[in-house]
């Protein structure tokens, strides 16, 4: 296995500076090799929420609150519920970019986040009906909810309708252009 991550130089987990009482725990890692090469390809895998190719940030919204923010030499994690958690994470982000990098040639890269996602534009998309049966009092809140990766678009059960077929391509189309996907999907 090609490894492009090999050594953590530096982890540090703590509390948030500007608020010591916040239950959740930061973890930051300085690191030996810079991953900006692998970082396309993990945008790609993992669903990045932005990615900016020029300055070689990517941002990945995990469930639960947590996110990973991955730099050339460091990654940080934010919302983490302890230690063993922390730790946890970091190992996982460090396998998968060993992993992925390894994956590259057959994995497209992407360079655009789901942060571009406009969520009137998915509301376009959608029947605009108000039905709840999504779960949400209105559409509009349920387009939110669905930029945010909440939620998936199988949750609109008027969009399941044979009429509204050519909405819900639509609607696939405008988040698979972005790389969207559900928080709770690999």
């Amino acid at each position: 296995m090609v490894m492009l991550l090999e050594t953590i130089k530096n982890l540090e987990i703590f509390r948030p500076k500007c608020d010591a009482t916040k239950e959740v725990l930061h973890a930051i890692a300085d690191l030996a090799e810079d991953i900006s090469p692998a970082l396309p390809y993990l945008n790609a895998e993992l669903g990045g929420w932005d990615y900016d190719d020029r300055n070689h940030v990517l941002l990945l919204k995990l469930s639960a609150g947590k996110w990973v923010t991955l730099q050339p030499q460091q990654i940080a994690i934010r919302g983490c519920r302890d230690i063993a958690e922390a730790q946890a994470l970091m190992e996982w982000i460090k396998n998968q970019v060993n992993e992925i990098y390894e994956r590259r040639h057959a994995i497209l890269p992407r360079y655009t986040g789901q942060a571009g996602l406009k969520v009137m534009e998915i509301l376009k998309l959608l029947p605009r009906t108000n039905c709840r049966a999504c779960g949400y009092a209105t559409c509009m809140a349920y387009a939110a909810a669905l930029r945010e990766g909440e939620i998936s678009w199988e949750n609109c059960l008027p969009l399941q309708e044979e009429k509204s077929q050519g909405q819900l391509a639509g609607l696939r189309a405008y988040l698979d252009s972005y790389g969207w996907r559900a928080l709770d999907e690999g």
